[in-house]
């Protein structure tokens, strides 16, 4: 059934209940923690990799996804647009100047080939926490259970602890994966209730770190050191060629796991997962096509260089 989001938009916004704006439910995720998992994924991110692999996470709220592709020219989404966003090609296929766009999803609600779609729908923590559940046999019989994902959870913080906080009280095994970019007083609050953090860490220069990223590291580091002792953590580092592709850091980086008493330092080469996403969402995806991939004998240099950190260090795969 398809959901009206804007009806749905407006209603829980009236009713006062917490919400948040989740964009994927995934199941059966082996890569966000122990076991067999389901990963919410939450809309809104203070940091801007060029990599990002779930850019449709980036905007904190709704948002129009355009899938050319998918068009049969049936005119019915120019018909409801307001705004002069929406066009035909020569082919009668949809365009979509995204900087008319104002997200009204008016046309995804006209669309009947989903060729344009609503990115993100507003959840209560009751039907998030009944949504995360249903596979709880599964969590229980593999040692998994719930990672909450974003874009970053820190920034729908209130939503996240609450729905952290139902979980617990059902038994369930709660992982965050987050970036730590907020105030320690959000990070103390929402990690209450949490099991396991999935803590990137992308670079250790500030500097380099805000030129590239939009932001500094500094409190990225100081919540890392202060959660430590206090809970389980992985330390998750994206491996981006001609950004953190650098040994001597790279052994830094597993000193800090060790300091703050990561159980395990992932180190993660850069895929292209997300890369055919950035059109289908009017961003400009020319910074992560800039990017060159490893080579097979630049990531066997990696391999070799953490066989002696033995299975504290692990390479290629979360």
């Amino acid at each position: 059934m398809k959901v009206d989001i804007k009806l749905k938009d407006k209603t829980l916004k009236e009713s006062g209940e917490t919400t948040g704006i989740v964009f994927n439910f995934q199941q059966f995720s082996i890569q966000d923690g122990p076991g067999l998992r389901t990963t919410m994924f939450v809309k809104g991110c203070p940091l801007h990799c060029p990599w990002c692999s779930n850019p449709e996470s980036i905007y904190s709220s709704y948002q129009i996804k355009a899938v050319q592709d998918k068009c049969r020219g049936c005119g019915e989404c120019l018909k409801v647009c307001k705004s002069g966003a929406l066009s035909h090609d020569e082919n009668h296929q949809i365009v979509l100047d995204y900087s008319k766009c104002n997200h009204c999803l008016d046309c995804a609600d006209a669309c009947n080939y989903k060729a344009i779609t609503g990115v993100g729908i507003r959840v209560t923590v009751k039907e998030a926490v009944a949504e995360l559940l249903k596979d709880k046999p599964f969590y229980d019989n593999t040692g998994g259970g719930v990672t909450i994902s974003g874009g970053e959870p820190l920034l729908q913080h209130e939503f996240v602890a609450d729905v952290f906080g139902a979980l617990k009280k059902k038994g369930v095994h709660t992982a965050l994966d987050t970036t730590g970019y907020a105030q320690w007083n959000i990070v103390k609050k929402v990690t209450k209730d949490v099991d396991l953090v999935l803590y990137d860490i992308k670079h250790l220069d500030s500097q380099r770190h805000q030129e590239i990223l939009g932001v500094k590291n500094e409190v990225i580091l100081e919540n890392l050191n202060k959660l430590a002792g206090k809970l389980d953590i992985w330390l998750r580092v994206p491996l981006v060629p001609g950004f953190n592709d650098d040994l001597d850091m790279a052994d830094k980086i597993v000193e800090l796991g060790r300091k703050v008493q990561a159980i395990k330092v992932y180190f993660l080469p850069l895929h292209r997962w997300g890369e055919h996403k950035y059109c289908s969402l009017g961003y400009d995806g020319s910074a992560y096509a800039k990017i060159k991939d490893f080579t097979d004998e630049e990531l066997e240099k990696w391999k070799d260089h953490f066989k002696s950190f033995s299975d504290y260090v692990i390479f290629g795969k979360a």
